[in-house]
């Protein structure tokens, strides 16, 4: 049986050492991210013999354990299987894998053939950008969106400014987050506001301490809107929340920019994150042209012995 316990802030380092090299690049695999959704997820980690395990406690049923992919050296995969298998079988439940990549469910069909239903999960698929090119909006397919952030550039000239997050600016954010989040809540209710919400106050609490880093965007001095996010890989840094007023035109075009000049230097892609089936975050994440798509998956073990 794999013993998991939550995320603590001295296990950062640990997993972030599996995550950055064996993380695909998926949003799914942070530290961050489990840290401030535990409320959500539920991740539990557990790590042995050189294998880190994740446990979605919160996603987990009476008949299932839920689990995202072990984080290993392909060669000590399939022992890691065994030991998932073994672990949801103490607990009398068959095994589910959320959000698994197109190479991880291809790794657990070649080991184990016709032992799981799979599912695709379009809703959790991940937009992956070239840093240069969400920066620049180059070409005609990008050319509606530049044209907005020259809008904006013109209308507000001398009066806007981008700073980095430091912490005289925490009280401005969270203030201008209750106000984005009451005026939001008033155009369309959505239970996931709040845990967003949550996952935005518990960052802001521990923000140096799990490496975020991001920018505000102010306009005669006040914040219109903030960025920040989080390194992925050595490649691949991901946001974790942006917000801005949707009242100003090309705001979020310029925001995006700012925030990817300031922090994202040295870091060939970045990660938005998924839809998850919002129409209208699926055509605006669209219409940026993602370079590539993290294809997500859900494998459930058909039965067990």
């Amino acid at each position: 049986m794999l013993e998991f316990r939550p995320p603590a802030l001295d296990m950062k380092g640990m997993i972030d050492s599996y995550t950055f090299k064996y993380g695909e690049g998926s949003c799914q695999h942070s530290f961050v991210s489990s840290f401030c959704l535990y409320g959500k997820y539920g991740d539990k980690f557990c790590e042995r013999d050189g294998v880190l395990y994740v446990l979605r406690s919160k996603r987990c049923k009476d008949d299932e354990r839920v689990y995202l992919f072990p984080m290993c050296d392909p060669s000590e995969m399939k022992g890691a299987l065994r030991n998932v298998f073994d672990d949801a079988h103490s607990h009398d439940c068959r095994v589910k894998f959320e959000t698994l990549t197109e190479c991880a469910k291809n790794v657990v069909m070649e080991l184990y053939p016709g032992k799981f239903s799979i599912e695709s999960s379009r809703d959790y698929a991940e937009y992956v950008y070239s840093v240069d090119k969400l920066m620049n909006l180059p070409g005609g397919e990008l050319a509606r969106k530049r044209q907005y952030a020259n809008k904006f550039k013109k209308d507000f000239g001398g009066r806007y400014r981008s700073e980095m997050i430091t912490p005289e600016y925490f009280p401005g954010i969270l203030d201008f987050q209750a106000r984005w989040l009451e005026d939001k809540k008033r155009l369309a209710p959505d239970p996931y506001l709040d845990i967003e919400d949550e996952e935005i106050k518990i960052a802001f609490r521990h923000f140096d301490e799990l490496g975020l880093s991001g920018i505000v965007l102010l306009i005669d001095g006040e914040i219109r809107g903030y960025f920040f996010g989080c390194p992925l890989s050595d490649e691949c840094f991901t946001d974790i929340v942006n917000k801005a007023d949707r009242n100003i035109t090309g705001i979020y075009h310029v925001l995006v920019g700012e925030f990817l000049r300031k922090c994202c230097r040295g870091y060939s892609f970045i990660n938005r994150q998924e839809d998850l089936g919002v129409p209208g975050l699926r055509k605006i994440k669209s219409e940026y042209k993602p370079d590539f798509m993290i294809n997500k998956f859900i494998l459930t073990e058909a039965s067990y012995e």
